[in-house]
This record gives C-alpha cells, structure tokens and sequence, in this order.
C-alpha cells in the first residue's frame, strides 16, 4: 500500500469557511511536513508535526493533527490566497515522500475539465497510412497533474486504445484556465482500425467525453491494387514465357538437320518485340530449302 494517501483530489470551499484537509500515512515514520504549491508554481512550507509532539505551523490560520496512522491539515477562514495545490509529506530517511496532492478551490468558480472537443470528425484513409486524432480541453491549471486522457475504440470490440496521465504527452498553456491537447497517432492502418473513437478526460472525478471522431479505411482500395498487382504479375509471366520459346524456337532453326540444308532467313529470328497493353508482338520470318535425296 501507499505510505501516504491524500483522500481527495479536489476540494472545494467558501470564502470564510474552515478547510480540512486529510492525508493518511501508513507508515513507521513519525515526522510528516504539509506543502503548498501557489499558482506562481511556488512551493510554500505550512508546518511540521512529529505525531508524538506539538506540531509547528507558519501561519496562525493554519494547524495540524497527527496520529500514527493520518496527518490533517486545516485552514481557518479560506481565503483567495489559500487557493493552490497542497501536499502532504513524511520523512524516510534521508527523503521526503510526497501524497499525490489535494487541489483546493473556491467553490462554484471553476470545473476540472471544460469543453472536451474532437478533430476531425471524420477520416477517410487507405491502408498503410498513419493517421492524428486530436483531443483538446480546458483545464484549471492546479489540476492538470490530476489529468487523465484516455481514448476509446467504440463498438462490438470496444477497446482502450491509448491512457495517458498528467504531462504525459498532454501539452497545456501555462495560465489559469489552460487549453490543453492531446494526440493520438495511429500508423500503418488496416480495416482493423475502422470504427469511432472517443477521446474520455477525467481529473478529480469529473469526467467529460469528446464529439467522436470516425475512421473509414478504404479496404476497396487495397482490393483494386491486389487486381492490379495480379495482372502485371500474369502480363510479366507470359512476356517471360513467349521470350523462352522465342528463343527454343530459334535454336532449333538455326540447328542443322538432317534431309534439311541451307537454312536462310529473310530476316533476325527474333527481329523486334513490341510491348503494348497486355500484348506482346512478335516479327519474325524465315524460310527452309529441301534436297531430295
């Protein structure tokens, strides 16, 4: 199991309330820290408790209480300036191992994730090509480590295609309400890879899904260039064929005979080959004298 647990993603609260914050830490380690991470990306120190002895906190609004198996941060009378990301922490060793935060907000201002669009709706591609499936969001930038972007093959073989967490590929503007996107590029496709794809975000519990996208992979295509693969294979057979027996042919009038002498041709025995569109064109001529005997 975890050594420290932070039992909510997100909280949310009023202006004036009293906040609590819990963080559970299995661990033997007596001496936990709480941290604040401000909008400006700074990390702040709120307190220091070992379980056994009277904790020390930075700010009279703030106070903590240990025991061996949790440490809860409480904030008295939220302000605008308590909004941010905070961290529960114990020290191992030489080490300070972190819980996976607990995002704090005014209540009623903001969402998790906002407007989850998909493009292009729709692709039209042959087999073999790679094609990008975009997938973009607005985040609330205290959550986006919280972030899970996950894209879903839909239908009768319903499948996960691609998870990604966090920055994991997921590129986010640094502001506030950040834009972020994520892609998901598909190579080499084949008919396997036809079907509606939905790209799923989820931060903090809230989940929100995309538009769709469709692909159609043009199997027709790959049929068409199998046919036409074929014919210029059977067209090089035969050319290949009628070349052998061209030249058999002309070994065995040029070999003498017997009852048969002063073999002259009029012309080359194999005098041109035209190659036209599936034909093959062959001059030739020659003519034989016979001796009686």
């Amino acid at each position: 199991s975890q050594e420290v647990v932070q039992l909510e993603c997100v909280k949310r609260a009023k202006l004036g309330d009293a906040v609590v914050l819990k963080c559970l830490t299995h661990s033997m380690w007596r001496y936990r820290v709480w941290y604040k991470q401000a909008t400006n990306k700074t990390l702040q120190h709120l307190s220091s408790a070992d379980y056994k002895y009277t904790p020390m906190v930075t700010d009279h609004r703030y106070f903590t209480e240990s025991s061996a198996m949790e440490t809860n941060l409480t904030i008295l009378q939220m302000t605008e300036e308590d909004v941010g990301t905070y961290y529960c922490g114990i020290f191992k060793s030489r080490d300070v191992v972190f819980g996976s935060g607990t995002v704090l907000e005014i209540e009623g201002e903001s969402e998790p994730v906002q407007s989850v669009l998909q493009s292009p709706e729709y692709i039209r591609a042959q087999p073999g090509d790679s094609v990008t499936l975009s997938c973009s969001f607005t985040s609330s930038q205290h959550q986006q480590e919280h972030t899970r972007v996950m894209w879903v093959k839909t239908g009768s073989d319903s499948q996960i295609i691609s998870l990604k967490y966090g920055k994991e590929n997921i590129f986010c503007e640094d502001t506030e309400e950040a834009s972020c996107v994520h892609n998901l590029t598909l190579k080499d496709i084949s008919s396997a890879e036809d079907g509606t794809y939905l790209c799923v975000v989820t931060a903090c519990g809230d989940t929100l899904i995309g538009n769709a996208t469709t692909i159609h992979v043009n199997v027709a295509f790959l049929k068409e260039n199998h046919k036409k693969y074929r014919f210029l294979f059977a067209r090089s057979h035969m050319e290949a064929t009628v070349l052998v027996l061209v030249g058999v042919i002309c070994k065995m009038y040029k070999r003498p005979t017997k009852g048969i002498s002063d073999v002259s041709t009029n012309a080359p025995c194999l005098g041109h080959i035209n190659y036209g569109p599936g034909l093959v064109l062959i001059r030739s001529g020659f003519s034989l004298k016979y001796h009686s005997q």
